[in-house]
C-alpha cells in the first residue's frame, strides 16, 4: 500500500499511523524533523507502549546539528525522562555521528514487524499535508534488512539519548555564540592593496574534492559528537572548526609552505597558520582550527550562500564563484590568501 496524502491516489499518512499506534505494542520512528504538534498528538501514545512493557523510541535525526525550538525541546526531553523510566530501552533518541535525514516507521504486535519507509517526517506536514510517498515494505529480505539498519541507527556510537546531548536552540545566546565572527576580530589587519598578487608565485588548493564529503575536514562540524567530562552531555564540534588536508601534489611543490606562517588575506586579516602531519598535508590556523573556519564559512555567510550549522557543498562554492583557496608566495613564511 502506498500514501501520499493526496485524496484517492494513496490516502493519508496520518490515519494509517494513528491506527498502528492503537493497535501495535511496540514502535520506532526514525525521522529527519518532527513537529511539535504530532509530538503532542501521540505523546501518551509512546507513554502507553512503553508503560506496557513494549518498546517506544523516537530519533531524531538532524536535531544534535540543526537544534530545536525551546518547546520542542523541552517536550522530547519530558517525554524520553518518562519513557526512559520504564525500563523498556524506550526513550527519545537524536543522531550524534552524522545527519540522518530518513523517514522510517516500525509499528509492532508480538512478532509481527510492520516497515514503513518514504518521504513522510513525523510532522503534521509530512504524515497529512504535503504531497509525499510512503509504502509498507513487504518483502521479507529488505524488512531483515531494515531491522539491521534500525539496530545501525540506535548503536550507542550513532545515537544518544536527547536528555544526554547538548542540543542548541535558535535564537539563544549560545546559538549565536555558536554562529559568530567574532573572533576575526581579534586578528591584526593590514592593507590589502599593500600587496600585489599579480607578481607572485601562486599554489592553488581545491575545495572541490572535499565539499561534498559531509565529515570532511571541513565539514567537521557534522562528523561524531564528543563526550564532555565538565557537561556529562554529547557535544557538536565547533561549527568552525576546520583543517584543510592537501594531497601529495600539492605538498609536493615547492610553494607549499611547511610548518608556521603568515597568512595575509584578501579582506585584510593576518592569520598565524602551520602545516602539520605527514608531508605537513594538514593546513590549519594556528593555535585556534576554528579561526580558519570562520575566515572560510564567514565569507561564505556574508555572501548570502551559507546558511549557518548546515554543510559546505559543491552547489556553495558554485554560488560563491570560486572553488580554490589560493596561496600566493610573498616571502619564506609570508603568503597572501584569496578565497
Amino acid at each position: 500500500m502506498l500514501w501520499n496524502n493526496v485524496g484517492n491516489l494513496g490516502g493519508n499518512f496520518l490515519e494509517n499511523v494513528e491506527s498502528e499506534f492503537q493497535s501495535s505494542d511496540s514502535v520506532t520512528i526514525a525521522s529527519g524533523y518532527v513537529s511539535l504538534d504530532i509530538i503532542k498528538k501521540f505523546y501518551h501514545n509512546f507513554e502507553k507502549i512503553a508503560d506496557e512493557g513494549g518498546q517506544a523510541r523516537l530519533l531524531v535525526g538532524m536535531a544534535f546539528y540543526e537544534g530545536l525550538t525551546a518547546n520542542k525541546l523541552t517536550l522530547l526531553n519530558n517525554l524520553s525522562a518518562k519513557l526512559e523510566n520504564t525500563g523498556t530501552g524506550s526513550g527519545v533518541f537524536v543522531s550524534c555521528n552524522g545527519r540522518y535525514h530518513g523517514k522510517l516507521y516500525r509499528f509492532g504486535s508480538g512478532e509481527n514487524k510492520r516497515y514503513y519507509i518514504g518521504s513522510s517526517n513525523f510532522s503534521r506536514s509530512g504524515l497529512a499535508e504535503n504531497i509525499e510517498c510512503t509504502a509498507i515494505i513487504n518483502d521479507d529480505l529488505i524488512k531483515k534488512k531494515l531491522g539491521k539498519f534500525v539496530d545501525y541507527l540506535f548503536l550507542e556510537e550513532n545515537a544518544v539519548s536527547i536528555l544526554k546531548a547538548d542540543i542548541i536552540v535558535p535564537g539563544t545566546r549560545e546559538y549565536s555564540s555558536k554562529i559568530s565572527l567574532k573572533t576575526l576580530d581579534d586578528l591584526s589587519r593590514y592593507d590589502p592593496d599593500t600587496i600585489d598578487k599579480t607578481v607572485l608565485p601562486k599554489l592553488e588548493f581545491p575545495l572541490s574534492r572535499i565539499a561534498d564529503k559531509e565529515k570532511s575536514n571541513l565539514n567537521v562540524y557534522f562528523g561524531k559528537g564528543r563526550w564532555s567530562r565538565a557537561t556529562g552531555k554529547v557535544l557538536a564540534r565547533d561549527w568552525y572548526e576546520v583543517e584543510l588536508i592537501a594531497n601529495r601534489a600539492i605538498t609536493s611543490s615547492l610553494l607549499y609552505p611547511k610548518g608556521d606562517f603568515t597568512a595575509y588575506t584578501d579582506d585584510g586579516f593576518i592569520i598565524p597558520m602551520k602545516t602539520s602531519g605527514d608531508y605537513f598535508k594538514n593546513i590549519r590556523s594556528r593555535g585556534n582550527l576554528s579561526i580558519l573556519g570562520q575566515w572560510i564559512k564567514g565569507k561564505l555567510q556574508k555572501s548570502g550562500v551559507l546558511i549557518p550549522l548546515t554543510p559546505v557543498t559543491q552547489d556553495t562554492l558554485d554560488a560563491h564563484g570560486r572553488n580554490t583557496i589560493n596561496f600566493y608566495k610573498i616571502s619564506d613564511g609570508n603568503y597572501y590568501m584569496e578565497f
